[in-house]
């Protein structure tokens, strides 16, 4: 299995580049991998269906670390969001921000959009 890798994640102005192969955290589906410099949180939720939203809460602004029962959660006032970031329980006002994701099966990357 792979392992955390200081390569797996390229990081410019335009687009981050994950290598999937060099990163543990979305090996299976229903996973979640969160870039918090970026503060992107990459869900892979079916087998080649890979999604990315901001990780900051519309409610309060707090970091969502959390994702289980396809719900992301928001630790601090109990928002929940769904795997389209479209808000589904608790205080938070709006849906959270989507971000393009293309995934090239043949490399094993995702690219997101950073626009």
């Amino acid at each position: 299995m792979p392992t955390d890798n200081a390569n797996a994640v390229t990081v410019t102005r335009d687009e981050i580049v994950v290598r999937l192969n060099q990163l543990a955290a979305l090996q299976t589906p229903n996973s979640m991998h969160v870039l918090g410099e970026q503060q992107v949180a990459i869900l892979r939720v079916g087998e080649a269906d890979y999604r990315a939203f901001t990780n900051v809460c519309t409610h309060a602004g707090c970091g969502i670390y959390i994702f289980a029962g396809q719900r992301l959660r928001c630790q601090c006032h109990g928002s929940e969001f769904d795997v389209n970031g479209t808000n589904v329980a608790g205080p938070a006002p709006s849906p959270l921000r989507r971000y393009a994701v293309t995934f090239d099966s043949s490399a094993q990357e995702l690219r997101i959009a950073r626009g």
